[in-house]
């Protein structure tokens, strides 16, 4: 654990090599990565994290934003000397790359982009309240069980209708990122579509475009972890 910004940040390290971060995606984990940390752990140095507000690290609280977020992954970097890493970041934890990204752009060297947007809001896609936890299937409800350490108050909080979960990074802004980016997307992402990826890959100076066919949000599970994983370390390596 360590003790930065504000909170208790967890955090695992396997491997040798250059420093590589890994991070989730909301309600998720650490746990997340378990599956790939031992092919990258041949390669690099892993730091596989739980974000704000999920798995060990403390709770959310009411001020929480995609920026504190970032600035949670500064602080963690200063506390390792760190000077700069690659990381791969999925969903809010790719949002939370974007926003290190941008405001301190020498700290990743490289990065890989999975289901992530410059311009989102979570709010717009739960109109209806229906993203609630006391809607959740049970099997999901069992899954963020397991993820949070049983604590039911840290993973209520997570479906705060009224959290700030939203960027907005201007093409200018994106324009500033020089840092080698692999941006990944599902076809058939059901949360993001496919435009956000496209404009992240027009937009950023240095990056590449991987549209996965056939998949969703999460494009890197299932029959496509193993090349995920592959085509990640080629270009992590490069």
């Amino acid at each position: 654990m360590a003790t930065i910004n504000g909170i208790e940040m967890h955090y695992e390290v396997r491997g040798k090599g250059e420093p590589l971060l890994l991070l989730h995606g909301w309600t998720q984990s650490s746990r997340f990565w378990e599956d790939y940390i031992p092919e990258f752990a041949k390669h690099f140095q892993v730091y596989a994290l739980d974000l704000r507000g999920h798995g060990k690290t403390s709770a959310l609280t009411p001020e929480f934003t995609i920026e504190k977020s970032s600035e949670d992954i500064l602080a963690l970097l200063e506390y390792l000397n760190l000077e700069s890493v690659k990381a791969i970041g999925l969903s809010f934890g790719g949002l939370t790359l974007l926003e290190l990204a941008k405001s301190n752009p020498e700290k990743i060297a490289s990065m890989i982009l999975i289901g992530a947007s410059h311009n989102y809001n979570g709010a717009d896609n739960n109109m209806d309240d229906s993203f609630s936890y006391e809607n959740l299937p049970d099997a999901f409800k069992e899954e963020l069980k397991l993820n949070h350490q049983n604590d039911e108050v840290k993973i209520k909080a997570l479906f705060d209708p009224n959290l700030n979960y939203q960027i907005n990074l201007g093409k200018e802004a994106l324009e500033d990122i020089h840092a080698k980016t692999l941006i990944i997307n599902g076809d058939r992402d059901e949360i993001l579509g496919i435009d956000p990826a496209v404009t992240l890959h027009e937009s950023l100076p240095n990056s590449e475009l991987w549209i996965v066919p056939g998949t969703g949000h999460i494009a890197i599970v299932e029959l496509n972890k193993n090349s995920f994983i592959t085509k990640s370390i080629q270009f992590l390596k490069q």
